[in-house]
Order: structure tokens, then sequence, then C-alpha cells
């Protein structure tokens, strides 16, 4: 027989078969135990029996031995009074091998002395036998000896049917075989009780993975498990396909955002572009204007490519870096010498702060770099002439927000956890501001306020800044006013 392939087959077989064969062991050692236990009561009361019965046969075995005659007569006499009563086969052994037996018991052939039980009975050892008599029974035999002060006169040997014992034998192991059964029974449906309800959690498992696979990600496992483990395994599953479900959404509303994106330069281009085929491009003002909004469009469609790809590869790992120490103070000189002849054109006044001797962050310079360009970026382009923006590095405290939802600064308070020292970089700037309704998705891709929109931004500056940062462990939040400005604060961890 094959063993089952089934989960549920083999916890039931497996559970079924140990305890079959435990009980069955504990069944035969019992069942050993109480077989030599009955034999051993049969011994002990053909003893009391024969040592009654020796006691009465004392006097008239000695007065035999001393020649009266009347003495074999009284012999015989108690040996049948006893086989009326229901006694054991009796039989008295003389010293000389005479057999005095009682009525309807038949003599064995041979010298009795011989047999074991009455050897033992003359050494004084208290010895049992269980062999058949000349009729085919199985006898248990005993024997004892007629003493009178310490002198033997003869052997009282007993005979007792096993037959009664043996039945009693019978039903206790009839007993005990059908505790066994019921056992195993029991068992077996406590086996199959946990069998069923460790594979039907598994079973509803399974068929959640293969609608998994087939896409479907909004049927969540029922919770069915009655061990912790599968609970904890089934809500694993279910907070795994949720997130799947997310990912999905996020990536389609990505291509749906992207090819929106896309779609409205490359419509431009193709007007552009018709319109240089009818004619246009003769024209002496048309034609050149034409020429450099395409222009224009295929600078803004190749940026926009190199955002994404850029978001791509640091969301997908694929551009990641072991983290190294970056000076920002630095960096930020840097990037506002870099910054400096844009926003001197844009009438903005862009300075640099560092509070203290802030610890260098843990991360890719170039990355961080990619980072704070964004970030002057954004402000530069959001603040009206005589405007200032300000890069700020200081050492954060290590008290600090648990999350790096920029929503979470303006609407609620966020919970402190105190964490390992790091540094923040905060870019300010003393534009319009962001309305508080879009505020809270200000990371998203491709979202553009009314202001972004105005500015012609493509959405995707903030949501690079964001990735970057947790790539590195960082966090991100962001703060504004209306009429005052936004700050973005970006908290690094210290390299260490």
């Amino acid at each position: 027989m094959k063993w089952p392939r089934t989960l549920r087959g083999q916890l039931l077989a497996s559970h079924v078969f140990v305890t079959l064969v435990g009980v069955a062991l504990v069944a035969v050692f019992a069942g050993r135990t109480l077989t030599l236990s009955r034999i051993a009561e049969a011994e002990h009361s053909l003893e009391d029996v024969g040592f009654l019965v020796s006691n009465e046969l004392e006097e008239p075995v000695k007065e035999y031995d001393e020649g009266e005659t009347q003495a074999a007569a009284d012999i015989t006499a108690i040996l049948a009074r006893h086989a009326r009563l229901g006694s054991p086969d009796l039989i008295v052994i003389l010293p000389d091998g005479q057999i005095i037996t009682a009525a309807g018991v038949t003599e064995p052939p041979g010298d009795l002395r011989e047999e074991i039980e009455v050897r033992g009975a003359l050494a004084g050892e208290d010895l049992h036998d269980i062999r058949r008599d000349s009729t085919g029974r199985e006898m248990l035999y005993g024997a004892v000896p007629i003493e009178h002060e310490s002198q033997v006169y003869g052997v009282l040997q007993l005979a007792t049917p096993m037959a009664p014992v043996r039945e009693q034998i019978a039903r206790t192991l009839v007993v005990l075989i059908g505790v066994v059964l019921g056992v195993t029974a029991l068992v077996g449906g406590v086996a199959w009780w946990l069998a069923e309800s460790l594979a039907r959690p598994i079973a509803h498992l399974t068929e959640a993975a293969g609608r998994m696979a087939e896409g479907r990600l909004d049927y969540p496992v029922p919770s069915s498990g009655n061990a912790d483990e599968i609970r904890r395994l089934e809500q694993a599953f279910n907070e795994m396909a949720r997130r799947l479900q997310a990912l999905l959404d996020d990536q389609r509303m990505f291509v749906a955002n992207a090819s929106h994106e896309l779609r409205t330069p490359l419509t431009s281009l193709k007007l552009r572009a018709e319109a240089l085929r009818a004619g246009a491009y003769q024209d002496p003002e048309a034609g050149p204007k034409f020429m450099a909004e395409i222009e224009s469009e295929i600078d803004r469609l190749t940026k926009m490519v190199n955002d994404l790809l850029d978001l791509s590869r640091i969301e997908s790992g694929l551009d990641a870096a072991a983290a190294a120490p970056v000076e920002l103070a630095q960096l930020a000189g840097e990037a506002r010498d870099a910054f400096s002849v844009r926003a001197e054109r844009a009438g903005v006044n862009l300075i640099v702060a560092v509070e203290g001797t802030p610890p260098p962050a843990a991360g890719n310079e170039s990355h961080l770099r990619r980072l704070l360009d964004n970030l002057l970026d954004n402000a530069i382009r959001h603040t009206p002439s005589g405007g200032q923006v300000t890069i700020r590095v200081e050492a954060a405290d290590d008290r600090r927000p648990t999350t790096d939802d920029s929503a979470s600064a303006a609407r609620r308070p966020s919970s402190i956890v105190h964490r390992p020292p790091s540094v923040t970089l905060t870019v300010s700037d003393t534009g319009s501001g962001i309305a508080p309704e879009y505020l809270p998705h200000v990371f998203e891709r491709f979202y553009r306020g009314a202001a972004s929109a105005r500015h012609g931004g493509s959405g995707l500056g903030l949501s690079i800044v964001q990735s970057i940062a947790r790539a590195y462990g960082g966090a991100v939040s962001a703060e504004s006013e209306l009429g005052r400005g936004t700050a973005i604060r970006v908290v690094l961890p210290a390299y260490r």
C-alpha cells in the first residue's frame, strides 16, 4: 500500500499508524501480564486447596504409613468428599509410589513421583506445571507435601482444568482488542479533524495563489486556521495580495499618467510638424518659431524620459550604490554656485545656512546632488522675483517624525521616537506656497498643482527626491503656507 501523498492523508495515516502500533504494544504487554496474573491466581488457588486438604490427610496418611488398614479407606473418603465439593482433582502419592485418587479421577500412567511438581514438593519447593492429562485436557498441576512433625509421609498432587482460566484470558484479550480499536478510532477522528483544520487553510491559500497567478488579487483568504502560525500565514498572504494590488494599481496609474504626460508634447510635435510640412517652414516668422517650439518639446520629452528612467532605476534598486560619507554643507555650497546664474536671472536671492557642525550624511554623492538639484529647481521655479531660496543644513534632532508623508506635518502632529544621529537638509522658498488640499500629493508621480502646472513642471522632481531619500534610509516631508512659501525637509542618517 502506498503512503498517502496529500497532507491530509499523511497526517491521518501517521497518527493512526503511530497510535495503532503504540497501543498494540501496550496491549500485548498488558495481555501478557494479565495472562501470567490469571495463571498465578490459579496456582495460588490450587495451593490453598492443597494445604487445606493436606492438613486433613496428615493423620490418615501417617496411620497408613504405620500399617493401620482403616487408614486407606479414610484417605479415600476425604478425597471423595472434597471432589464432591468441586475441588480440583486430588491424588495422594505414598512414599512407596502407591496412588490413592478421588472418585472419578483418572489415574495417569507411570510413576507420578517423577513429575516436576511432585519432585518439587518432596524437595520443599512450590512448583507448577501445565500439561495435558491422559484424556487430552490441558491441566494445571501442583503438589504439596503431607507431613507430620517435619517428616514427609506422602505428597498430595492437585490438578485443575485450564479451560476456565483460558476463557478468562480470552475475555480479557477481547476487551484489550476493543480498547485498541476504540483508541485508534478516537485518535483517527482527532487526527482527521487536525488534518482537516491544517489542510483546509492550505487549500484556501493554494486556491488564492492560483487566483493571484491569474491576476485576481481582490479575493482575500478567509481566516480558517486554528493554529497561530496558520493565521499569521493567512494574514501575511492577504497583506502580500493587498500590497501587490496596490503596486499594480500604482503601476497602472503610473502608465496612465506617463501616457498622458507624453501625449501632450507628442501632439504638439505632430501639429507643428504638419504645419511645417504644409509650408510653414517657408514663413520667415512661423518657421523658426515652430522649429524652436519643436526643440523645446523634444527637450521636455528628453528630460521626462530621463526622469522616468532615473525614478525606475532608483525604486527598483538598479541604481543603488554603497553609502559613503557626504558633506551636505559642501554639497549645498556647490549647488548654490551652480544655480547662482539662474537665480540671478530670476531675481531670486539664493543663500546657504549651515547650523553648527552637522555630521556627514550616509549616501551616494551623485544621488544626493541630484536630490538637491531637483529641490532647487522647484524652489527657484516657484519663487517670484525679489524672493529668496534658502538651503539649510543642520544636525537633526534624534526625536523626529516616524513618517515621511508630506501631509503629516501640515495636518497632524507626528508620533515622536528616538532614532540614531541624522542630518537635515531643508530647501525653503518664499513663493506662493501650496494649498492644503494639494500638499498631501506633492510627492506623487506626475502630480502637479495649479502652480506647478503654470510653471511647466513634469511632476517627477519630488518623487525622485523621495525615492533617493528612502533608498538611503531617509525621510522627506513638506511644509507650506499659502502666500508665505514652501519648505521641503530631507532627513538622512548620519554616516557611521
